[in-house]
């Protein structure tokens, strides 16, 4: 059955999330200027004819403060665009689109002022159609200002998101809201589709149009229409339809099915919109969450959509890595962020199932959480039209922590009434850190989130549940504190999670944060300008703390390896308890196991499909098993693997020592710069990693080996509180469980009275004509510098950055495709100057195709496989490719493709294969500028070894 339902409004000021007929991208370099002084208005620096001849250029879409020179800039920013529009698009609908400028913007076409923009996170557009001149120049010019700061996040400046000119016909379509209504008992649905056209012609014009929606199950629909629209109106058009049980398929966190509804008008490119269907609902009188009538109890993480090298532009490689670990983490439902996240972070939350609150970002003491302000009764309007569809949302949040204001009560029951008028199918939300006393504005939120800190969660949530005895709660943020930005940094995670466990009322909880990120808010502890709440330090590195979380979020309550022999072990997995947190059924899960060698090679592996896991069963018993004995194989790897193939639970048997790493430098002298206290001097040694370490540290001593520190995580070690002017022997050893490595060759290295250490490198990235690099820094530093150059150890002439910038430094104008190498130092207030640290190599790799990826090996069963590869930084995908060999050993060029829509998982779970065949193997790499070569071909048998050509 289909319904067809015609309405007409006028509406002004529509913000469009609509493929175009015909889209320019405006993206690339800009003229850009600073205006500290907020006279570039009055100066005209808007006019066409302004020369910006000494302007700096700067690309969009970017930040100016990842640029040393702008590090710390917080005022107006002007970038300026000239392009020429071709004739032939006169008579064309013209509109220029702004994904997000950081944070109050103004824009001008052609000297005239198209209109302001008061949100840094969600899109805006103008209608230039008159105001182009078709064949000839045309200068764009935004004025971005970045003052605006909401608590710790920082203000990244800039045109952060895309800019694109589009050409339609007169009439368009706006967007698409579709709405599925679930039947759980009939498992059947209604999908409705509220269909957005306006007519920007100056007369009414019918349009024949179709809705077409298709599924990977083979469903299709198509839905005809037509429509009238008056000229200069808005008109919807409405259309529903009926899925049987046999065409639904329900969008879950670990099967994220997604349908497709293509709408197209005339022969216009059609607009496509991705939706799920689920079904949410909140049980508060039995203190339970359902999805699709299951009770769960999920767990996340709060993240902080930003980094030290992207700023808050969100490439999509960022994007995708940033939930590929989440979803490693066990991660399922979350606030996630305080603020809207770009179209494409919510397509990827859609496709690997982590739902959210999306929020508007309204937080603390704000006068903007008053009834009368509109400001964010337009930033709800605009973001729950634009994210309408995204199935990972299953709310909208009014606000965070904003119940000391005064106006917050009648705010958030006027918010939230708004959100569910809007939307009367998703929840209304507000998050509160004040809800342990009455009244409180979540009294207004149809589920109760809580924000809380300190190692009495379990109490604090208590008391909010005697006050508000009607409400499910879900924590939104908890934690103890701050870390520490070394990957030495933990906390004792399962202290803090049972600590909220088996309460009946609170469902789930989401700690702050899953990664370090900038800031200057009071408080920070690192001087690196990083706020080191996560468990993932700002350039996404995991802590200790993020192997300790990982497993409290697991899905299971552990994994314990018994029976180790040279040739197999046997696997328990304790499932959840009823109440636990996390706590739901696991359908789809497999056991895989890699063998590896001593440099950390596959050897061999396999895997079994377990069977359904259920909170409150038995211990589950696998038996695992491999050909080769101990003395071949070195390590083995067993995980447990998600359906969508992310390993959230994982061990390593160690069957022998790791190899001896490679020193790469060892310095000495002090650290603070006026410290010249008896046993104040420190030796600093920095190495390379090796496979199959877990951990490494140093022996030393002034006659002997006699002490050694501590093992770590981090590529570095330092030996403090040694006495100046005495000569010490250090020699490096990594550690696994099986034990020590062979120590490195002793060196002798003088305690330097008059020296300092130069900074600890954490972390290089390539970037576009540059690079990126983290290193970590001191109260008293003064100014870092960098030295490079396209020859190893020759800087006899070569140039010096200077920057005191803390934390990060960017190397710009550089050649992309060009092998650098560089070194590192810092001043101290004192004018001193440390040792340059040891020589690491970079290469800019902007417009380079990525690297492809290495397959470690291909694990077959009879119809499956599982192929296990080294994910790529910055990869947005793979394409994976396989074909039969026949029996005779040969190979047709008939290849079939798949597309890995993954960044950062290492497994793919491949199905359909013959029978007692032998196959081939091969991967590519995809990044935002193509694909890589593939990877060598592999050839795997059933149960037989990996053979590389």
């Amino acid at each position: 059955m289909t319904k067809l339902l015609i309405i007409t409004w006028i509406v002004c000021g529509l913000v469009s999330g609509a493929s175009a007929q015909n889209t320019t991208s405006l993206n690339g370099t800009w003229s850009f200027r600073t205006d500290p002084n907020g006279r570039g208005e009055s100066a005209g620096w808007f006019r066409p004819d302004y020369t910006a001849a000494e302007w700096d250029s700067l690309p969009v879409p970017g930040n100016w403060d990842l640029r040393n020179e702008y590090a710390h800039y917080a005022g107006k920013g002007w970038y300026r665009k000239t392009l020429s529009i071709p004739a032939n698009l006169k008579g064309k609908t013209m509109r220029l689109c702004f994904e997000a400028v950081y944070h109050d913007s103004k824009v001008w076409l052609n000297g005239q002022l198209l209109g302001t923009n008061n949100s840094g996170y969600l899109p805006f557009e103008f209608d230039v159609t008159s105001l182009l001149n078709y064949g000839g120049p045309n200068t764009i010019v935004v004025c971005a200002d970045n003052t605006f700061r909401r608590g710790a996040i920082w203000n990244w400046g800039g045109i952060r998101r895309p800019v694109t000119l589009e050409a339609t016909e007169a009439v368009r379509i706006v967007r698409q809201h579709i709405t599925p209504i679930v039947d759980l008992a009939k498992r059947t649905a209604v999908v409705g589709v509220k269909v957005l056209l306006q007519n920007h012609g100056t007369t009414p014009e019918t349009v024949q149009g179709e809705v077409s929606l298709s599924a990977p199950n083979g469903y299709q629909k198509k839905l005809p229409f037509t429509a009238t629209v008056p000229p200069k109106q808005t008109q919807e058009v409405v259309i529903s339809t009926n899925l049987t049980s046999k065409q639904v398929h329900l969008w879950h966190f670990d099967d994220p099915f997604l349908y497709t509804s293509a709408v197209t008008i005339r022969t216009d490119k059609p607009v496509i919109d991705r939706f799920g269907v689920r079904k949410v609902e909140v049980d508060n009188r039995n203190y339970a969450f359902r999805l699709n009538g299951e009770p769960i109890r999920p767990m996340g993480f709060n993240l902080v959509p930003d980094d030290r090298t992207t700023g808050n532009t969100l490439p999509l490689w960022r994007i995708k890595e940033d939930i590929d670990k989440l979803k490693e983490l066990g991660a399922n439902m979350a606030r996630l962020t305080h603020l809207p996240l770009p179209k494409e972070a919510l397509d990827y939350l859609d496709e690997r199932g982590i739902m959210t609150f999306a929020e508007i970002p309204l937080w603390g003491f704000d006068v903007l959480a008053d009834k009368d302000k509109p400001t964010t009764t337009e930033w709800l309007e605009r973001m729950i039209a634009r994210d309408f569809n995204h199935p990972a949302i299953i709310g909208w949040s009014v606000g965070n922590e904003i119940g000391d204001y005064p106006g917050t009560m009648n705010y958030v029951e006027l918010a939230t009434q708004l959100a569910r008028k809007l939307d009367p199918n998703r929840l209304a939300v507000m998050v509160s850190h004040t809800a342990q006393r009455k009244p409180d504005a979540i009294q207004f939120s149809d589920v109760g989130l809580i924000n809380k800190y300190g190692k009495n969660l379990g109490q604090l949530a208590d008391q909010i549940h005697t006050q508000h005895p009607d409400k499910v709660l879900f924590y939104t943020e908890y934690g103890y504190g701050q870390l520490q930005e070394n990957l030495d940094a933990d906390v004792d995670a399962k202290a803090m999670v049972d600590s909220i466990r088996n309460r009946p009322y609170l469902i789930g909880g989401s700690l702050w944060t899953f990664n370090d990120y900038r800031s200057s808010y009071v408080g920070t502890k690192e001087s690196t300008e990083n706020r080191p709440w996560g468990v993932v330090d700002v350039f996404r590195q995991p802590k200790k703390a993020w192997y300790s979380f990982r497993r409290e979020t697991a899905p299971v309550r552990s994994m314990a390896v018994t029976n180790v022999t040279s040739n197999g072990a046997t696997v328990v997995f304790s499932p959840r308890r009823v109440l636990d947190l996390p706590a739901y059924t696991l359908n789809g899960y497999r056991l895989v196991w890699k063998v590896l060698d001593r440099n950390g090679r596959f050897a061999q592996g396999g895997f079994t499909n377990l069977p359904a896991i259920r909170p409150g069963d038995n211990p589950v018993q696998q038996t695992v098993q491999w050909s080769n004995g101990a003395a071949t194989s070195d390590a083995v790897q067993i995980a447990l693997v998600s359906p969508l193939n992310y390993a959230v639970y994982d061990t390593t048997l160690y069957f022998s020592k790791p190899k001896s790493p490679a020193v790469l430098a060892a310095t000495s002298g002090r650290t603070e710069q006026n410290d010249i206290r008896p046993n104040s001097a420190v030796i600093r040694v920095t190495f390379a990693p090796v496979p199959t370490a877990t951990g490494y540290k140093l022996r030393y001593g002034t006659d002997n080996l006699s002490n050694e520190t501590a093992p770590t995580a981090n590529p570095y070690i330092d030996i403090p509180k040694l006495t100046f002017d005495k000569t010490y022997q250090v020699a490096l050893v990594a550690v696994n469980p099986a034990g020590e490595s062979e120590p490195t060759a002793v060196r002798s290295v003088k305690t330097e009275q008059d020296s300092y250490v130069p900074p600890a490198i954490q972390y290089v990235e390539p970037a576009d004509r540059g690079f990126f690099v983290g290193y970590a820094t001191q109260v008293d530093d003064y100014l870092f510098q960098i030295q490079y150059t396209t020859k190893s150890g020759d800087y006899a002439n070569a140039p010096i950055l200077q920057s005191d910038t803390k934390g990060v430094l960017f190397i710009s104008n550089l050649t992309n495709g060009q092998p650098y190498f560089f070194r590192l130092r810092r001043l101290k207030h004192n004018n001193y100057q440390t040792a340059w640290s040891e020589e690491r190599t970079v290469t800019p790799d902007g417009g380079q195709l990525p690297t492809a990826p290495q397959v470690q090996g291909v694990i077959r069963q009879p119809t499956e496989a599982i192929v296990c590869f080294e994910p790529v930084k910055k990869a947005t995908g793979y394409v994976l490719e396989y074909r039969p060999v026949s029996s005779a050993g040969t190979t047709t060029d008939a290849w079939t493709k798949v597309s890995i829509n993954v960044a950062q998982s290492g497994y793919y779970h491949l199905s359909g294969l013959a029978k007692n065949t032998p196959y081939q193997f091969r991967m590519a790499a995809l990044n935002a500028n193509g694909q890589s070569d593939f990877s060598p071909v592999i050839d795997a048998h059933y149960y037989a070894e990996v053979r590389r050509n």
